[in-house]
């Protein structure tokens, strides 16, 4: 797929540029898409507001405040209990247009800093409509009031109460604590870069595109689309006449003394997927006997540091080469590698990164703290590491995976590709392995590197949903045969 096919992310600076172009040269007042805003949120959530006992609605003074006005009063229309309550303020034309008609409905409107969490009860909506994802800062005053009574009211009230975002969760920043726990996120006009991070299930989160010129805007963030188990299971076929090298062919570099389980998990997917052939190499005599013992059909030999690249001849050969899987960086083998292969970098080799062996084949998939360690800069999170490392990626014209609850693929081009379904079972000890071996084999059957990520991502997703509970990688590994079958 090229990035066409992809849908676009926006930043909050790039979303305002979109507001302003759409009512521009469509010639469309705001206070129309507002009101697209609205009918789109409810059609989306009715089955939510329909079964609420009361609909309480917070608004802020700004445009965010103005789609909550709107929201109100069409809830109104449709016979709902509605209540609002508001943040003065100096309001756009827009928004006095929307509460200037929730007014002439009567709809009782109190102070926002007369909101306080015992005011909700059981079987209510709150809708948060107080700042959208421009805001930057730290909140202050009745916003930041009205931010702790939402928490409170949520921790009491736990499942009884659902609490529904319009566009933005107010205060959130990906580098902070998240200021409440929303059930139910709806993006509006735009999909913001800052929003993907914001830890809820793809279902409950929600896009209401409003007639927003996206596809005229020129960007250069996207999301990586899942692939569904059909695709997956056509990725994966075998032609009848195919063989061995065909099916892709790949070399595993790792397993030092003590890891021989990173090295053995990235090996044994890139197999169970249906691998064509492939090498371990190891510094660890101790990996080499317990690789053997787990599968003797395995082609395994020594690694020596002190021997030319040309002693192991299977690494002219291969498609791809995997470097780091369990590898102390003492065993780093100082080797330029064949640049018609795809070299992938994990763990272990991140301690070599000169310029022989980067470029367009070659991806590192780093954690946020291994990523922090190359840039020798701390980061808080995948999004404050977010523009250094795309600029990294593009001056060294490779690959980068940051990988974490949300990853994200740099490309040499400097576009970026995030892979926004959070998955608590890959939560643990040993998928980073199951993922260089997932990589492996699609690269190695002739898979781009983006497609290669995406149809990674999809098949370690989908293997952890087959799991009950929160397993082992072993366990995610398995499923792979649950897929196939």
């Amino acid at each position: 797929m090229s990035p066409s096919h992809f849908q676009a992310l926006f930043s909050e600076e790039e979303a305002k540029i979109l507001d302003e172009q759409t009512i521009r040269d469509r010639n469309i007042s705001g206070t129309l898409l507002m009101g697209f805003a609205a009918i789109s949120i409810f059609q989306t959530w009715e089955k939510v507001f329909r079964s609420a006992n009361k609909i309480i609605i917070l608004c802020g003074s700004g445009n965010n405040g103005g789609d909550g006005y709107a929201l109100a009063q069409f809830l109104m229309a449709e016979g709902l209990e509605v209540e609002i309550y508001s943040k003065e303020g100096n309001f756009s034309q827009e928004t006095k247009y929307y509460k200037n008609i929730t007014e002439e409905l009567r709809i009782p409107n109190f102070p926002l800093e007369k909101f306080k969490s015992n005011l909700v009860n059981p079987g209510e909506v709150l809708v948060d409509s107080l700042l959208g994802t421009g805001f930057k800062g730290s909140l202050t005053g009745e916003i930041s009031q009205a931010v702790s009574e939402i928490r409170s009211a949520k921790e009491r009230l736990k499942d009884s109460l659902l609490v529904l975002s319009i566009d933005a969760v107010s205060g959130y920043s990906p580098d902070e604590k998240i200021p409440f726990a929303a059930d139910i996120l709806a993006e509006i006009g735009s999909p913001k870069t800052k929003n993907v991070f914001y830890p809820l299930p793809k279902e409950k989160k929600s896009f209401h595109p409003i007639g927003f010129l996206r596809q005229e805007f020129k960007t250069s963030k996207y999301l990586l689309p899942r692939a569904d188990r059909e695709e997956l299971v056509s990725k994966l076929s075998r032609e009848k006449d195919s063989h061995k090298y065909k099916n892709g062919s790949a070399v595993f570099i790792g397993g030092s003394e003590g890891m021989s389980g990173a090295i053995l998990s990235s090996a044994l997917a890139f197999q169970e997927l249906g691998g064509g052939i492939s090498q371990i190499l190891t510094p660890s005599a101790n990996t080499l006997t317990k690789v053997l013992k787990k599968d003797p059909s395995f082609m395994v030999s020594g690694l020596e540091t002190s021997k030319k690249l040309s002693d192991y001849p299977f690494l002219k050969k291969a498609n791809v080469i995997c470097v780091g899987p369990g590898l102390a960086s003492s065993d780093l083998p100082q080797y330029s590698f064949s640049k018609e292969a795809y070299l992938v970098f994990d763990a272990g080799a991140f301690k070599y990164l000169d310029e022989k062996n980067l470029g367009p084949r070659t991806i590192l998939t780093p954690h946020l703290g291994e990523w922090s360690s190359i840039a020798g800069k701390k980061y808080q999170s995948q999004y404050s590491a977010f523009e250094d490392a795309k600029v990294w990626a593009k001056e060294k014209g490779t690959y980068l995976l940051l990988k974490g609850p949300v990853s994200i693929l740099f490309s040499p081009d400097g576009n970026s590709y995030i892979w926004e379904f959070q998955e608590p079972k890959l939560a643990v000890m040993g998928t980073g392995d199951l993922l260089v071996g997932v990589l492996t084999f699609f690269l190695s059957r002739g898979e781009d590197m983006i497609e290669s990520v995406r149809l990674s991502q999809s098949i370690l997703l989908h293997c952890a949903e087959l799991c009950k509970g929160y397993p082992t990688a072993a366990r995610i590994r398995k499923k792979i045969r649950n897929l196939l079958q």
